[in-house]
């Protein structure tokens, strides 16, 4: 046993007859070659090997010292919804209908890394990805449902007695004079089991993986808690008439606003029904500005808040109105997460997670009264 031991750990023990000797004199030598080390016929390095090892040894540690420094001294990037500056896509990317990442595995990679960062991971290889602005993220999946899903939602929307004037939630308060379209919510008899609506969490829980199952939990559609910090506002579906917009505002409540409520909005997954020949794009005002055009069965995803829970304030954006005689229909899902104090795994909520804490107690008593009914 101690003999492949020493070899491993390049000693080599000269003893016992002349083949044992010629034996472990070759293992010496060839673990010698692998590491670039040169050894006596007796199987002992020479001054000029310890010296090789040792001029190795300290430019390791020089170089780990320096990838230290250089990390120390790395400039800081500030959480996504303190950065004043934007980063943009090429521009001849945006008239080819944004930048495709299925043939840049590179940059797939680091922009999965950068939405993980601030925002929810981005599934980089989802057919008909294009990227249109890199940060803050930006994107758009062409054939995220198909013409018939679309043409049947529509149908069900506008026959379902269910539209009525749309409230404003976000930033915008609830002033009537920023927006004037129309809205029903997804929870009606007719609408709560749509087969569109549940293609669209199918299809949105592929683009964020973080997301995967959530559609089938019972808590899909609660408020978000530390157990369970994902959750989605009941999908919507709105129709802009001619001359009908949302003026300028933002998906995300304020940091206090999200505090009362417990969660944030993270993600705003938005589905044109219908093409819209003239008008009705989506600008973004602080990007460029960037203005989405609208197309059948494209959905339009962007991070209105940030891992922190705090608003970014560079996502503000305009339903632009349709040209008098076009209309346009959209579905929208936003993505909420839980904004309280996370509690660590294995610790009972905290008294901010009064929803989490609750649900603790409940399953302690229902414990507490099965285990003193099986000692009876």
């Amino acid at each position: 046993m101690l003999a492949p031991v020493a070899t491993r750990l390049g000693a080599v023990r000269v003893t016992g007859d002349a083949g044992s000797s010629a034996r472990h004199h070759a293992a010496g030598t060839a673990f010698g070659v692998r590491v670039g080390a040169t050894r006596t016929d007796a199987g002992v390095m020479s001054p000029t090997a310890r010296i090789g090892r040792t001029s190795r040894r300290t430019s390791a540690r020089r170089a780990t010292v320096a990838r230290a420094n250089a990390q120390a001294n790395a400039p800081q990037v500030a959480p996504a919804h303190l950065r004043q500056t934007v980063t943009p896509v090429p521009p001849e990317a945006l008239v080819d209908g944004g930048m495709s990442l299925a043939d840049q595995p590179g940059m797939a990679a680091g922009f999965g890394d950068l939405t993980e960062h601030d925002f929810l991971r981005v599934n980089t290889d989802t057919p008909g990805l294009r990227v249109l602005h890199i940060d803050p993220p930006v994107l758009t999946v062409d054939d995220f449902l198909t013409a018939e899903e679309c043409d049947a939602l529509i149908t069900a929307a506008r026959d379902s007695g269910e539209m009525k004037t749309s409230e404003v939630g976000g930033a915008a308060g609830n002033d009537a004079n920023v927006r004037t379209s129309r809205t029903c919510t997804l929870n009606s008899a007719q609408l709560t089991n749509h087969p569109t609506k549940l293609a669209i969490l199918n299809a949105t829980e592929s683009l964020l993986p973080q997301l995967k199952g959530l559609g089938a939990k019972k808590s899909a559609f609660t408020k978000p808690t530390s157990a369970s910090p994902f959750s989605y506002e009941l999908p919507q579906v709105a129709h802009y008439r001619g001359g009908e917009y949302f003026k300028t505002h933002e998906d995300a409540f304020p940091a206090e606003v999200a505090a009362k409520k417990g969660y944030q909005r993270r993600a705003t997954v938005l589905v044109y029904l219908n093409d819209v020949h003239e008008g009705g794009s989506t600008r973004f005002e602080k990007l460029g500005p960037l203005d989405v055009t609208p197309k059948k069965g494209k959905a339009l995803i962007f991070f209105p808040g940030t891992d922190a829970s705090q608003p970014d304030a560079r996502t503000l954006h305009t339903a632009v109105e349709a040209v008098p005689g076009h209309e346009k229909w959209i579905s929208q899902l936003w993505v909420c997460a839980f904004a309280g104090k996370h509690a660590p795994a294995g610790v009972p909520p905290g008294p901010g997670d009064r929803a989490a804490r609750r649900a603790a107690e409940k399953e302690a008593k229902k414990a507490a009264k099965k285990a003193k009914g099986g000692r009876r």
